[in-house]
């Protein structure tokens, strides 16, 4: 049996399951500053670094199709830019204690959500400990 181990594989934590609602994602100015629909749960929103709140782009949306975080970086379409968040206190109720990652839908907020910041998600203490950009393909 011969087992191949994904070393560039980083377990991130996950998303919490549960409702999903409609926001809107603007990309950043090198891919055009579009407005797309995209579907966030509401802690995603809720999440605040360093004061700058994790709010959604100002819509309607300017072109077709939606931005999503689920797809591939490797897939067609807008992959949302996202940061992964590791807790500095307990995690909430349900979290294993695994950096989550969530999507940033405003590329202002991006930009204010440097690495080491801190903040709250779900109420509980949380550093940016990384930041990925997003993918137009």
């Amino acid at each position: 049996m011969i087992i191949v181990i994904d070393d560039d594989f980083i377990n991130e934590g996950t998303m919490s399951a549960g409702v999903f609602e409609t926001a809107f994602y603007e990309t950043s100015s090198e891919n055009g500053g579009f407005v797309l629909r995209c579907r966030v749960q509401p802690e995603t929103l809720n999440a605040e670094i360093g004061g700058t709140s994790n709010a959604s782009a100002i819509g309607p949306a300017d072109a077709p199709g939606s931005a999503t975080s689920s797809q591939g970086r490797r897939s067609a379409g807008v992959n949302m830019r996202y940061v992964s968040l590791g807790w500095t206190a307990t995690p909430p109720t349900g979290y294993s204690g695994d950096p989550v990652r969530i999507s940033v839908l405003d590329p202002d907020t991006f930009t204010a959500w440097t690495l080491g910041a801190t903040g709250t998600y779900l109420g509980a203490a949380v550093e940016v400990l990384s930041r990925v950009g997003e993918t137009v393909k």
